[in-house]
């Protein structure tokens, strides 16, 4: 879907905790400077939480509740209804876990004592499939039709690094609207522009209107799941997600977030902005965003050239690899994996290292994080390097 607009407003608050108050008049500021919610007539919103794991707020892998609940008000607020209906959901990557428990541990569960505001999963109305033109890498994707027919849609997104997309915002937040099958179809492929154009082909089916990310506290290291907690200070408000999630890689000291492969998709779509020069920064300058010492994800192929990535992908790839003394036989690594390359050994899993296609899913969705992302001897030459 091509953008129609020549500029794109993205707004920025500072925001060192989540505090309640603090929260609430970082998101209004931002949303302000990102020129508002857009006009809206509908009795129900949708807000599309990130809600990966059941993992609690301080360790910053899912989206803050603080910052759905001031969402909340935002909307009741633009629409100018305190009673106005809003649903909280999202389907996780976790793909095992009940709702109750899910909710309870991200905090959000919390957010549904408040009058008219309900919270749950995507996935409660089943899935339709959608198949378009458009489509680069996928035939047919099944979508949440809770969020397909929602009349509006707030995107509400966490910033952190991601050891297969290298960062995941507002984009990468939308394929959590699409049911396991089509996560796993998306994920069989060592290329990784594959899985990007898998991203924006979901993505393209349907935007929502606005984009917040959540990086008050971010994650750097190996995201999405067990990476480490970074302050970063930030709420980042767009109408357009592309523009969003180009401030937080700018955020996440990417001199040039073209090199992303996800972005570079979305920029070839024509999802949004073609570079910085089209984007309209409210609230910050661009010398202001870089967190200089901001650690990225194990990813070593980005290193590299664009012409020998795909000559020495195998060499550099970073491999899973089980850590025993910490799983605990939950299966659950073996239930994601896209192409069924771990089996019982033992009663422990097991990687059949030639069909592994090194996607990192059983690491990303690893409760105790037993499957680790580990480095052969070049790609930890390149990571010293790196960090030189």
């Amino acid at each position: 879907m091509p953008a129609d607009l020549s500029v794109f407003m993205v707004g920025l608050a500072r925001c060192e905790s989540y505090d309640r108050g603090e929260v609430e008049a970082a998101v209004a500021l931002a949303v302000e400077r990102a020129g508002g919610l857009p006009p809206f007539d509908c009795d129900e919103v949708l807000i599309k939480a990130n809600l990966l794991s059941p993992s609690p707020p301080e360790r910053a892998v899912t989206t803050h509740p603080e910052v759905l609940r001031a969402l909340v008000g935002e909307a009741r607020a633009a629409k100018g209804d305190d009673s106005l209906r809003v649903r909280i959901a999202d389907s996780p990557g976790y793909l095992f876990t009940d709702a109750s428990q899910l909710l309870e541990r991200t905090g959000v569960g919390v957010l549904a004592s408040l009058a008219g505001v309900s919270v749950g999963l995507l996935s409660e109305q089943g899935y339709r499939a959608v198949r378009s033109d458009s489509f680069r890498a996928l035939e047919e994707a099944r979508i949440a039709i809770r969020y397909l027919d929602a009349p509006f849609c707030i995107n509400a997104a966490k910033l952190k690094t991601h050891v297969e997309t290298e960062m995941t915002g507002c984009i990468k937040n939308i394929f959590g609207t699409a049911d396991t099958d089509t996560r796993k179809r998306s994920h069989r492929s060592v290329s990784k522009k594959r899985l990007a154009d898998a991203i924006s082909d979901l993505y393209g089916i349907r935007p929502p209107e606005f984009h917040v990310i959540d990086a008050v506290y971010g994650m750097e290291g190996d995201g999405p799941s067990h990476g480490r907690p970074r302050k970063v200070g930030w709420i980042i408000a767009s109408r357009n997600a592309l523009a969003a999630d180009w401030v937080g890689s700018v955020i996440m000291n990417y001199e040039n977030p073209a090199e992303i492969p996800l972005i570079e998709s979305a920029v070839e779509r024509g999802l949004g902005p073609q570079g910085r020069f089209d984007i309209a920064l409210s609230g910050a300058g661009w010398a202001e965003l870089p967190v200089k010492d901001f650690k990225r994800s194990t990813n070593m192929v980005r290193l590299l050239p664009v012409f020998l990535r795909g000559f020495v992908h195998g060499l550099v790839s970073v491999k899973p690899e089980l850590c025993r003394p910490e799983c605990i036989k939950c299966g659950i690594c073996r239930k994601v994996c896209p192409v069924d390359a771990i089996h019982d050994s033992s009663g422990y899993p097991s990687i059949d290292g030639k069909l592994c296609v090194r996607c990192l899913c059983c690491c990303e969705m690893c409760p105790p994080g037993a499957m680790k992302p580990r480095k052969n001897l070049l790609a930890s030459l390149l990571s010293r390097l790196r960090e030189r």
